[in-house]
């Protein structure tokens, strides 16, 4: 028998090389496809653990001594706890404990130095200074916006919360109904305890918390002297539609059953699109051009929506600062000298509101 040449021999067992490689390539790849395209989806969907974490990342938060303030260089602030037990509202938990910051105003600051005994609860009484109610980041505490503070506490009274599961506020199951109950619940304690006007700063999810909650206090005729939106969003699915990591999967049939769709079913959406149509009184919307988490595009829908559905007449004006691209970014807006007018501007916007409306 005429054996082959060792030429073809070594063609024959090159292209069966070739020909195994590429196969196993190709399983690789589609089995990176199965675990990446199609399980990690199916997971997300699935795991309203994985959806809490992702849009309540307190695990991110170091804790700290709540109870030792000026241990984070700040005097004249009460920490102290006030447990709410959800009175007829069957989707809060009972005695859920928040933490709480009491920041008075710089005007009174002087009486308090190096002086523990002050009466806390007492200055709510002092109608001269109005409060504000301030709603954090979902990746924050009410420790972390100190430099703000510094800024608004010229102006204001301040309350700052920790939401359940941040901070050291009870661990409970943490949902938009939940949380802004919690609020809720919150605001008519801090209603019952002062005649003083109250005012609403949410800061990025904080705009979430804040514009629902107004919506909400809306159905009790409870209704707040202004709402500041820091770096607002008009829903979470909307944001997340824009995340590079969420764009990579929005080819896929299954996208929005599987990634868009579990977020609004299992209550993590926090429409303020939706909630700013039932806000009573006037809006501030600030936000920086060179915002890396929140674009400033959905600052913009969410003031045209506002703007084009609400009747300013009785609901309030609407105000939008757009701050140009200087380094502010999301969390650094407080650096802006323009800042203090803005809020006093917005103040005297609110007042002379009020005076339309008595």
């Amino acid at each position: 028998m005429q054996k082959l040449p060792t030429t073809h021999k070594s063609r024959g067992c090159c292209a069966k090389c070739i020909l195994g490689t590429f196969i196993y390539i190709l399983v690789l790849l589609l089995l990176l496809f199965i675990i990446v395209f199609v399980i990690v989806p199916i997971v997300f969907k699935y795991s309203i653990g994985i959806q809490r974490n992702i849009i309540f990342p307190s695990w991110v938060i170091t804790p700290i001594n709540y109870s030792d303030v000026e241990a984070s260089g700040i005097k004249g602030v009460k920490n102290f706890y006030l447990t709410l037990d959800g009175g007829a509202n069957t989707t809060s938990d009972s005695n859920v404990t928040l933490g709480v910051w009491q920041i008075l105003p710089y005007e009174i600051l002087s009486d308090l130095i190096d002086n523990e005994d002050y009466n806390y609860e007492g200055a709510l009484t002092n109608e001269n200074y109005n409060i504000l109610l301030y709603l954090h980041g979902n990746g924050a505490d009410r420790a972390a916006a100190l430099e703000l503070y510094d800024i608004l506490r010229k102006y204001f009274h301040i309350f700052a919360v920790d939401y359940r599961g941040y901070g050291d506020s009870s661990m409970a199951e943490m949902t938009e109904s939940h949380i802004v109950t919690d609020m809720v619940e919150f605001y008519k304690w801090l209603r019952s305890k002062t005649n003083s006007k109250i005012y609403v700063w949410g800061h990025s999810l904080g705009t979430g918390v804040g514009t629902h909650l107004l919506a909400s206090l809306k159905k009790d005729n409870i209704y707040s002297k202004g709402l500041i939106l820091e770096t607002p969003f008009t829903s979470i699915t909307d944001v997340m539609l824009t995340h590079p990591i969420i764009k990579v999967f929005s080819f896929l049939p299954w996208f929005r059953t599987t990634m868009i769709e579990p977020i609004i079913y299992n209550d993590l959406n926090f429409e303020s699109k939706k909630h700013i149509l039932d806000v009573d009184c006037p809006v501030m919307i600030l936000h920086a051009k060179d915002d890396t988490v929140i674009p400033y595009s959905f600052a913009t829908e969410l003031y045209n929506t506002a703007v084009n559905n609400r009747n300013e007449s009785y609901q309030g004006n609407i105000t939008y600062h757009l701050f140009e691209s200087l380094g502010y970014d999301h969390m650094f807006l407080y650096r802006a000298p323009e800042l203090p007018t803005y809020v006093r501007d917005f103040m005297d916007d609110c007042n002379r509101y009020e005076k339309e409306h008595i």
